[in-house]
């Protein structure tokens, strides 16, 4: 009839239509994640509601959103959230939006301290404490986790994340400190884990569905390992005996990272992990058996 209100089904269509046409690779999920935030649904009930008229009013401010992510403007920050280890993190510019492949990052720290449970972790650059909050969430009791990033604007999320997803006990062993890298550390630790950033500046430009993210948590120097350099160097000063490190790269740093870490750790067990696409991505210095 005319003028009845579209459908669900109708607005998802158009959705994945308006998103595909600016060469978006997840055009038809943007699309539905957009569309269930405004309805209040989830990924069924939506499906089943879709053959609905939409309520009055909800088109527009659809195609209001539809017009940010097309401009580039991620979906996490526009529903100003983000799954990951199965929690719900606040995402909001300060912060690195974090990829799935992070997840193989946690999920290698909480392998190497499942039977060593009197250890600090830290996660240098923590951002929204993605990986801080997952490993207090999911790690033996007796793991303290400590968070560093140089801003103040992150930590505020990350702490605001950990208070959101930890209970008491949970969130007690977990410090959030402003520094930058591990210099906020005094203490021996134990693992540290990192997901620094490592792009270069033309690969930053050069990518515009990154112009949303914080440059700052993006741009690693003239290759992308300036930091990840300060990081490995100062390592000796505060890692325990034994202790290990992961560390998040680009598939082509790898091979360079490796060099560093066996260079300043000699006759220690240092890997490269690759992701489910079968891409090297985090280069690792296991912890010896037996230390913590």
């Amino acid at each position: 009839m005319p003028g009845s209100p579209p459908t669900y089904q109708h607005l998802l269509r158009a959705g994945t239509k308006r998103l595909a046409e600016t060469a978006n690779d997840t055009a038809r999920l943007d699309a539905e994640v957009l569309l269930r935030e405004l309805a209040g649904l989830d990924r069924a009930g939506l499906f089943l509601r879709l053959p609905d008229p939409a309520p009055d009013g909800l088109a527009v401010r659809y195609e209001a959103l539809l017009e940010r992510r097309v401009s580039s403007e991620p979906v996490a920050y526009i529903v100003g959230r983000r799954e990951f280890m199965g929690g719900t993190f606040r995402m909001a510019p300060p912060v690195l939006i974090p990829r799935p492949e992070t997840e193989l990052l946690v999920e290698w720290a909480l392998a190497t301290i499942v039977d060593r449970p009197g250890v600090t972790v830290v996660d240098v650059g923590t951002g929204s404490g993605a990986i801080a909050v997952s490993l207090a969430a999911l790690a033996s009791p007796r793991v303290r986790i400590v968070g560093t990033d140089i801003s103040p604007e992150a930590l505020a999320i990350a702490d605001a994340n950990a208070a959101a997803l930890l209970d008491g006990g949970l969130r007690a062993r977990l410090a959030f400190r402003e520094g930058s890298l591990l210099a906020p550390i005094r203490e021996p630790v134990d693992l540290v884990v990192a997901n620094l950033p490592y792009l270069t500046p033309g690969q930053v430009d050069g990518n515009p569905d990154l112009y949303a993210e914080p440059r700052l948590a993006l741009d690693g120097g003239a290759d992308g390992l300036d930091l990840v350099r300060e990081l490995i160097a100062d390592l000796p000063r505060v890692l325990a005996p034994g202790g290990g490190v992961g560390l998040e790269l680009d598939p082509d740093q790898t091979a360079t990272v490796e060099g560093l870490l066996r260079g300043l750790f000699p006759g220690r067990s240092v890997r490269t992990i690759h992701d489910l696409a079968g891409l090297a991505r985090h280069v690792v210095l296991e912890p010896e058996p037996g230390e913590s």
